[in-house]
């Protein structure tokens, strides 16, 4: 048995079953399942949903074994802020202060982001010989600078040269690098200035297939839903309803193009800044659905009564997305407007369609060709049921990862020098 940290600050604690679980505690699962102890450092503050977890700094034991430490920082209302930037601060140097308060471990998995509490993480696991591996999600803080004006691209990038600074250390320390996209994988290889060595892994999102036990059982709403959409064809988006990322508002440009076509519903569940809008726009559309917020075994609900899952961006972007696992969990094809790594995987797998951000002529096009070719539909669809099964499915991607996990912590206690993969100053 083997001693492990996870540092992950925006995922969602599985405090209670209602909860979405997402990566990181996909890979405790794995990890406690292999006899391993957990702790996983985390923050009180609830980033998806903005709201506090507790108001002090807490720690959770849970009866598998897993323990999870959650750091309060200050809170902010805005991915995009100052105040998240403090926050981050604020968190990591807690983490500083009160790692060596606990065992230490025999490895540890540090998400980026955030690069702030990574760097401190790497600098402990530096000190204490410690093997570590970075888990890219996002290329922080890299990614700041598709949402300042090209002006003053260069002048974001001297006030945060401190950051890059620390990102640079961070590649260059670590035993090895895992993320969710190739991109990814490069783009740290690129801070590392070195190739990639065979602990360098690709571990995709994935999801975990959709249990349909007792649904009616549990939500009020279910009756409701299935009269709306029985007999529907169902376009569908998951998701945060947001103008920065993903903007769904070309659902509604579609359903009103399109609400003549009876036998076509969307439905866009989920929330956030946009859904008052949103609503509002929709007006008295009939062919649109808005859920609100979903728990796990709602979204587990849509997945299995839809036909089409949409991932819109309304700019050029090449970013991961986890609603592409979901989807294809339940053999749905894809219309997408995101660019490079996803798009390839599309086009190359007959999954789905690709549209430009925007391109309302060529998303309703789509979808109406996917409602009419039967024959094409059930093709795209059994090819996204055997893409999920190769490359998505949650339950063996977290049992290689926990593996991969395992195989660094074994190295605890030998002499790292400046690690496997890592390297100098």
């Amino acid at each position: 048995m083997s001693r492990i940290w996870l540092i992950q600050t925006g995922e969602p604690l599985p405090l209670n079953s209602e909860v979405k679980k997402m990566r990181t505690a996909w890979l405790a699962d794995e990890l406690v399942k292999k006899g391993h102890k957990v702790l996983w450092w985390a923050s009180t503050f609830d980033h998806r949903g903005k709201k506090w977890i507790a108001r002090h700094d807490m720690e959770f034991n849970f009866p598998n074994g897993l323990e999870i430490m959650a750091l309060k920082g200050i809170g902010y209302k805005k991915n995009i802020s100052l105040a998240r930037y403090i926050d981050h601060r604020l968190v990591a140097k807690k983490f500083k202060r009160l790692a060596a308060s606990k065992p230490k471990p025999d490895a540890m998995v540090v998400s980026l982001p955030p690069h702030d509490l990574a760097f401190e993480a790497v600098m402990f696991a530096r000190k204490n010989k410690i093997p570590v591996m970075i888990d890219i999600r996002d290329p922080w803080p890299d990614l700041f600078l598709n949402h300042v004006p090209i002006m003053f691209k260069k002048i974001i990038r001297v006030a945060l040269f401190n950051d890059f600074r620390m990102v640079k250390h961070i590649m260059r320390y670590a035993q090895n690098l895992v993320a969710v996209t190739r991109a990814f994988l490069e783009w740290g290889l690129g801070y590392a200035e070195r190739g990639p060595n065979t602990r360098d892994r690709v571990f995709y999102l994935g999801y975990r297939k959709p249990s349909v036990q007792n649904l009616e059982a549990h939500m009020e709403m279910i009756k409701q839903w299935e009269n709306t959409v029985r007999d529907k064809f169902v376009v569908l988006f998951i998701g945060a309803l947001s103008a920065a990322y993903h903007n769904p508002s070309i659902l509604l440009d579609a359903a009103e193009r399109l609400k003549d076509r009876d036998q076509i519903h969307f439905v866009i569940a989920g929330d956030g800044d946009l859904l008052a809008d949103m609503r509002k726009s929709a007006g008295r559309l009939s062919n649109v659905t808005f859920t609100g917020w979903l728990n796990q075994m709602e979204i587990d609900f849509w997945l299995k009564h839809s036909h089409v899952g949409v991932c819109p961006v309304t700019k050029i972007i090449d970013l991961p997305t986890n609603k592409v696992s979901a989807y294809l969990s339940e053999g749905l094809p894809i219309l997408s407007a995101f660019n490079g790594e996803l798009k390839t995987l599309i086009e190359d797998n007959r999954i789905g369609f690709y549209y430009a951000p925007n391109d309302i002529r060529a998303f309703e096009k789509r979808i109406v060709e996917l409602q009419e070719d039967r024959e094409l539909y059930r093709l795209m669809s059994r090819n996204a049921q055997k893409l999920f099964q190769d490359k998505f499915d949650a339950a063996e991607i977290y049992r290689d990862y926990a593996e991969h996990v395992g195989e660094l912590a074994a190295w605890h206690g030998k002499e790292l020098k400046h690690g496997i993969g890592g390297h100098k100053k």
